[in-house]
């Protein structure tokens, strides 16, 4: 994993055996490879000259072949709601992301992005209408987790891939990013504090369901029927529900995990009192979970959230016919946090 430029090596992302040969190779003692990996992975650093146990002669050496990251943080905004903060990152390019955190301490969730940009096109969606950019590396992922670490131990709670692009067309990048959290050597991060989030890409789902990982799979259906979901979610046109259901069965019956599907509800759109009992007929028997997510305004686009009333008689549907639903409480709407508004295009204060 090197630097844009090709010149030096990207340590955040590498295993410990990998930082080895690094330090092998410079001539350092062997001990130095785990310190190294302690400060990307346990108490983590965005730069080389925060890994004080190195001499300073040896950082600078080491500053010579590799960084941890190119990601910087470049701005920040706080909601208003105790615990929610959105920030923005600048990639070697020149292009932007944005980060969510959403509580404190062992209670927060870090919502990641894993594309810039976001070629789905789903109308309800604002990143959608940014169109593709390009993937994350691992490097890019887990540098917005890191950053949150090294801000305080035990800082993450929960790591939701909820952020701007669609995960499972970075699919390598997200995989290998997960396993890193994960790993004893890596962050640490339980397997079931992490979730994937998913348009709905059949045969990605069908891989991951043999990836050998306990970690959470959410897909974003909303719409019972292929005429509306299309309408929301052009991806629909390509995969139709009947297609994505099956691979999630198939994910069900492979993993014994439940999975969770999001429904964000829309005033006149896939509120109706015959969409719900349309979705409890889709959904009746199988091993899951429905949020239910209000839709968050963003300019640009005429959609209006349904009212709480008709979210509550949703839930009761879905209850009469034995399938769990709750409603997702949105953070973050006052500077455009919460889901499905991410941008990356809102004015920051520095970080």
């Amino acid at each position: 994993m090197t630097s844009q430029d090709g010149g030096k090596i990207l340590l955040l992302g590498l295993s410990k055996q990998e930082i080895q040969a690094i330090t092998d190779e410079l001539g350092f003692k062997k001990f130095r490879a785990a310190q190294i990996s302690s400060w990307l992975y346990k108490t983590p650093v965005l730069s080389i000259d925060g890994m004080t146990n190195l001499s300073v002669a040896e950082r600078a050496v080491l500053k010579e072949k590799a960084a941890v990251t190119e990601l910087a943080p470049e701005g920040k905004e706080r909601s208003s709601e105790k615990g929610t903060s959105k920030y923005l990152f600048k990639t070697y390019d020149g292009s932007h992301i944005e980060t969510v955190r959403i509580g404190s301490g062992k209670d927060a969730t870090i919502c990641l992005s894993s594309q810039i940009g976001c070629g789905m096109g789903c109308t309800f969606c604002a990143t959608g209408h940014m169109g593709p950019g390009r993937n994350l590396s691992v490097n890019e992922i887990l540098a917005q987790a890191a950053f949150f670490m090294a801000r305080g131990k035990d800082s993450i709670g929960n790591i939701v891939f909820m952020g701007m692009g669609e995960p499972l067309l970075n699919y390598s990048a997200v995989v290998g990013a997960v396993r890193m959290m994960n790993s004893p050597e890596g962050m640490g991060i339980g397997i079931r504090r992490i979730t994937i989030s998913t348009c709905g890409i059949p045969e990605k789902i069908r891989k991951l369901a043999g990836e050998g990982m306990d970690f959470n799979l959410a897909v974003s259906l909303n719409a019972p029927d292929d005429k509306k979901r299309s309408r929301l979610m052009p991806i629909n046109d390509t995969y139709p529900i009947k297609e994505v259901m099956k691979a999630v069965d198939q994910y069900i019956q492979r993993t014994n995990r439940r999975v969770t599907f999001e429904y964000v509800m829309i005033k006149g759109v896939n509120d109706s009192i015959k969409d719900a009992k349309d979705l409890l007929q889709l959904l009746q028997g199988r091993l899951c979970h429905v949020n239910l997510i209000m839709f968050n305004r963003f300019e640009g686009s005429d959609f209006e959230p349904t009212t709480r009333q008709r979210a509550d008689l949703f839930v009761q549907i879905l209850a009469h016919g034995k399938v769990n639903a709750t409603i997702r409480r949105s953070k973050g709407s006052d500077i455009s946090a919460a889901c499905g508004q991410l941008t990356a295009k809102r004015t920051y204060r520095p970080v």
